[in-house]
């Protein structure tokens, strides 16, 4: 940041030595350090070191020996993706383990009708593209990104060798198979005995859990109707009525793409988890 006020205080300098006989130097210049900016802001977000993933790993997996940092800074790649980017297929053979930096990606299951469907959303510090590797076969789903998304990727035999010499890693890995399969357990159940409202409304929630809010209580990031109608197994249409009756109901509050839950009691009654 601190750059970037650097970059302002020039600006503002500047802008107090040129005259207005020289108004269209001023647009120029302006135009200049907004893309200093920008370019700032992009290399902020983006700009991961292998020690900063060594200092995560250090965070979840403590402790760990000189040489597992050395076998994890070796080793890993760090790949960007815009939204929409296909991450790996159905089919493809698992030779990362993937872990998000930054941004979100679901993961897709073709139904019998050929339709992809959602089935699970992973964000920022969560791993994913696991399970395939674990069950030694072939990916049985699709990852796309649902948003610009820095992710690092540590190869299977990395993973492996981490495992076979570390504890907790083992368990790490151990537990992020069983929270999997419980959420998938849960959606099994919801899925096949809830109706609309109640399979939308632990909808809503598991994307509040799931990403958190902003400061005004907006779930973060924006998701498509369409997504939420996937997450929830209903149409998008009935899943636009039903994000209406809740906001009409004073449950919930629309902005755009942007959702913000006002009554979290109320929405877990409709849930059913009261």
């Amino acid at each position: 940041m601190l750059h970037f006020f650097r970059i302002v205080s020039i600006f503002v300098f500047i802008c107090k030595k040129i005259t207005l006989k020289f108004a269209q130097d001023t647009i120029i210049i302006y135009i200049c350090m907004q893309n200093m900016i920008n370019n700032y802001t992009l290399k902020s977000r983006n700009d991961f070191t292998t020690n900063d993933v060594i200092n995560i790993c250090e965070s979840m997996w403590q402790p760990l020996t000189d040489g597992e940092r050395s076998l994890i800074a070796e080793n890993i790649i760090m790949r960007s993706y815009t939204k929409n980017d296909v991450i790996y297929r159905i089919g493809y053979e698992p030779k990362y383990v993937m872990f998000i930096l930054r941004g979100r990606v679901k993961i897709q299951r073709a139904a019998d009708d050929g339709s992809m469907k959602i089935i699970r959303i992973f964000r920022d510090d969560q791993f994913f593209g696991f399970r395939a590797f674990f069950a030694d076969e072939n990916y049985t789903t699709t990852c796309i990104s649902m948003e610009d998304t820095r992710t690092v990727l540590f190869p299977t035999n990395v993973i492996k060798s981490l495992i076979d010499n570390n504890k907790t890693v083992m368990r790490f890995f151990f537990k992020e198979l069983a929270m999997v399969l419980g959420m998938s357990d849960d959606r099994i159940v919801s899925m096949a005995q809830k109706h609309l409202r109640r399979r939308l409304a632990e909808t809503l929630l598991f994307l509040l859990k799931s990403f958190g809010t902003d400061e005004e209580g907006w779930i973060n990031g924006k998701i498509s109707r369409s997504d939420i109608a996937n997450l929830a197994n209903m149409t998008t249409s009935n899943a636009i009525r039903t994000l209406s009756s809740f906001r009409a109901e004073g449950i919930i509050e629309l902005d755009k793409k942007k959702i913000r839950i006002v009554s979290p009691e109320k929405m877990d009654f409709i849930s059913g988890k009261e």
